[in-house]
């Protein structure tokens, strides 16, 4: 028992932050998947822009620690966009999808029927799926979109959604080497090798122009 202990302390010891920022290309910090949408000035209401959406996530993975717990997470769909748009949960975790618009929305993962094939989700309705591999996940209306939820299960505890102004926080990563991946707006666009010394880290990720295809393409 106490040999235990002291190793995981000693793990302890040589766990160490990690942070830093992520750029992204303009075609992701836009956050339009679509081209297509009107703008229209009417000269009474000023255009102001979208509230932020956090749809960027980081993720380590190759290093040592459980993953996240099971647990249901609750998305409400209103005046056509989902709330929260990215979820990160663990294995075996369930989403409900809460239908708050007056319509019905054709709702699943397109290229994973079996998770969650596309079905009718009518007004005022509620669906739930469940995501027992870790991996990341599109789940998109068929009518409208831009309508998406990207639902990220992840295998390890190193997961940080990335904040308005591009940065983010891991606390405590073991020492090893690993590797680092970026999920933004429906794909994986970003993958580089990591390295932590036991020290804490300090990291300037950029996303390349065209990095990655959305799931499902």
């Amino acid at each position: 028992m106490l040999a235990a202990a002291g190793l995981l302390l000693a793990g302890r010891a040589f766990a160490s932050p990690v942070r830093g920022t992520v750029t992204l290309p303009t075609e992701l910090r836009a956050a339009r998947r679509h081209v297509g949408y009107w703008r229209v000035e009417n000269g009474n209401v000023a255009i102001v822009p979208a509230a932020f959406r956090p749809q960027t996530a980081v993720v380590l993975t190759g290093f040592a620690g459980p993953p996240p717990a099971a647990k249901t997470v609750t998305v409400e769909i209103s005046g056509l966009q989902a709330t929260p748009p990215l979820i990160v949960v663990g294995p075996g975790s369930v989403v409900e999808f809460r239908n708050g618009d007056r319509v019905a929305h054709d709702i699943g993962i397109r290229d994973r029927p079996g998770v969650m094939a596309v079905e009718r989700l009518a007004a005022g309705n509620l669906r739930r799926a469940r995501f027992a591999q870790p991996g990341g996940y599109l789940v998109r209306c068929a009518e409208y979109p831009h309508l998406v939820v990207s639902v990220l299960v992840a295998d390890g505890p190193h997961v940080a959604v990335v904040d308005d102004k591009g940065t983010f926080r891991l606390p405590e990563v073991p020492a090893g080497k690993g590797t680092l991946k970026v999920w933004s707006q429906g794909r994986w666009v970003h993958e580089e090798p990591l390295e932590v010394s036991g020290r804490p880290l300090e990291l300037a990720v950029r996303v390349a122009d065209g990095g990655g295809k959305e799931v499902g393409e």
